[in-house]
C-alpha cells in the first residue's frame, strides 16, 4: 500500500467518514471486440477483448471486466441506437463505504493513480466494510456519486 493512501485512510478512520451507499442509476454497456485504451475521468484505461465498455448516466466512460459486470448489474435486453444494452444495479448486490472528502486528494487504485478534488468521494468495496487498510480504493466524482448512488446509512 502506498503512503499516500495509508495517511488518506488513516484520516477517514479516525474521523469515522465512512458510510454505506448503493448504485441505484442504471448504465449502459457493450462488449469490446477489439483491445483498446480507454480514455477515462480518471486517466488511460486498457480494455481487453471481452470487457466491457460502460457508460453512466452522467455520460462517464470505463472499461469493466465481464464476470464484475454481471455480477452487479443486470442486462435488460434493452438496447439504444447505438448498439449499447441497459443494465440495471442487481438489488441484492454489494454496496460500496464512501467517505466524502473535503480537500483535494490522491490514491494509488489497483488501476493506476487517481486525483479526487474537494468533496469528491473515496471509495471502498462492501466486503472491505472493516478493513482499515484496502487494497482496492477509488474515487468517483462527487457529481457522479450523488447522481447514482443512494446513502444507506446516515453520512457523517
Amino acid at each position: 500500500m502506498s503512503i499516500t493512501n495509508q495517511l488518506l485512510l488513516d484520516e477517514v478512520n479516525s474521523a469515522g467518514l465512512w458510510f454505506t451507499a448503493r448504485k441505484t442509476r442504471p448504465l449502459w454497456a457493450k462488449e469490446i471486440t477489439v483491445a483498446l485504451t480507454v480514455p477515462t475521468i480518471e486517466g488511460q484505461m486498457a480494455a481487453n477483448v471481452g470487457d466491457y465498455l460502460c457508460r453512466g448516466s452522467a455520460g462517464d466512460i470505463w472499461p469493466q471486466k465481464a464476470e464484475t459486470l454481471h455480477k452487479k448489474y443486470s442486462a435488460t435486453g434493452e438496447f439504444d441506437n447505438e448498439g449499447w444494452e441497459k443494465f440495471t444495479p442487481r438489488p441484492e448486490g454489494a454496496g460500496v463505504q464512501a467517505a466524502r472528502i473535503k480537500h483535494p486528494f490522491t490514491v494509488k487504485a489497483s488501476w493506476g493513480d487517481l486525483t479526487g478534488q474537494p468533496g469528491d468521494y473515496l471509495v471502498k468495496s462492501e466486503v472491505d466494510k472493516d478493513v482499515k487498510y484496502p487494497d482496492d480504493i477509488w474515487i468517483v466524482a462527487a457529481t457522479i456519486f450523488e447522481e447514482t448512488y443512494e446513502s444507506l446509512s446516515k453520512e457523517c
